[in-house]
């Protein structure tokens, strides 16, 4: 065939491949689609009075969620199926909870320590982690009642720690937890049987962005196929790094997202993270190629004013969402209401 021929045969095929274009591109794009989701929104339960603040969230092995409150030292139950809440356990000598994780079957451990909700300042050397073992708790289904079942221990004080936030097991097989130090701008890893702890991750990532009135950088923290995700709030950053068998770097620290103000958060299996932004009143969702997309809420919302944590059901369909109130950033400047537990379904 002669040069000009196939020219001509080429070009004559031209409007057919611009024509299937489109559909081909649009499935070669669709990995790195994040589509708005269709959602339903309601409240599980509420507390009942302005000031309350649920700051973390995990899941029992019943389905029941377990909560822990920053305004005062105490870990809630909240049955997800009619939404009834009882008090687990309040810890003496601390005015705070941060971080829950499971570290057994139905064995928690919980960061605690002293910080003020008014002046956001804590207690430098106060922090401690705590065990709450509920293993033994025989309640009825209708009412829990957990003062005689709940066996409480400390695994260890941190007193070189700032201010101890976000927590997750590293993995049950090490008995390590990691933990967030936000101040600091560190990692810690603790040995859940010896109470050993040491700084594990350290990096530019993990530290408060200069001149900050609140010094919050690492914040949110979970554990997935060798990666440590993680928040970096005032650098408004999601990252992760891959890391060794000891919780210490094996990679780059990476930054998968930024531009929004990430607080807790939970990562899918396919990392897949979906991220509370407390003063943005919203929970948005990140692929792992770092396309952001809206869940629900939003700046100017009251449908869930200052969401700080998130936790996706074994389902994944149901997220549940732990709020402030508005706290830290009152919706619209005035408006504020007591914390609570947010139930989203994903369609």
């Amino acid at each position: 065939m002669r040069p000009q021929n196939t020219i001509v045969s080429v070009l004559a095929l031209l409007p057919q491949a611009l024509a299937s274009w489109p559909s081909f591109y649009s499935e070669l794009e669709s990995p790195y689609r994040n589509d708005e989701p269709d959602v339903q929104v309601s409240t599980l339960f509420q507390f009942p009075n302005n000031g309350s603040w649920v700051d973390n969230l995990a899941l029992r092995r019943d389905g029941s969620l377990l909560l822990t409150r920053l305004d005062v030292p105490e870990v809630w139950s909240v049955d997800t199926d009619t939404g009834n809440a009882t008090l687990v356990h309040s810890f003496p000598n601390a005015t705070s909870c941060f971080g829950i994780s499971e570290i057994d079957d139905d064995v928690f451990a919980v960061v605690v320590g002293n910080f003020s909700t008014t002046t956001y300042q804590p207690t430098a050397g106060s922090f401690s982690v705590q065990k709450i073992d509920l293993r033994s708790d025989t309640s009825g289904e209708e009412q829990r009642v957990f003062e005689q079942s709940v066996v409480v221990s400390q695994i260890a004080a941190l007193p070189e720690a700032e201010a101890l936030n976000g927590m997750a097991t590293f993995t049950k097989e090490s008995r390590l937890v990691l933990i967030a130090d936000s101040p600091n701008g560190v990692v810690w890893k603790v040995n859940i049987e010896t109470g050993d702890h040491s700084v594990a991750l350290n990096d530019t990532t993990l530290r408060p962005a200069e001149g900050q009135a609140l010094p919050l950088g690492v914040n949110g923290l979970k554990v997935v196929d060798g990666y440590v995700y993680y928040s970096s709030t005032t650098r408004m950053e999601f990252c992760r790094v891959k890391v060794n068998e000891d919780a210490t770097p094996a990679g780059d620290y990476q930054v998968i997202a930024s531009g929004f103000l990430p607080d807790n958060l939970d990562v899918t299996e396919d990392g897949t993270a979906y991220i509370a932004t407390d003063p943005q009143n919203s929970i948005v969702r990140v692929t792992p190629y770092g396309q952001i997309a809206l869940v629900a809420g939003g700046q100017l919302s009251t449908l869930m004013p200052g969401p700080t944590s998130c936790r996706l059901a074994a389902d994944g369909k149901t997220l549940y969402v732990g709020t402030s109130g508005g706290q830290v950033a009152p919706v619209m400047g005035t408006f504020m209401e007591p914390g609570k537990v947010v139930k989203i379904t994903l369609a």
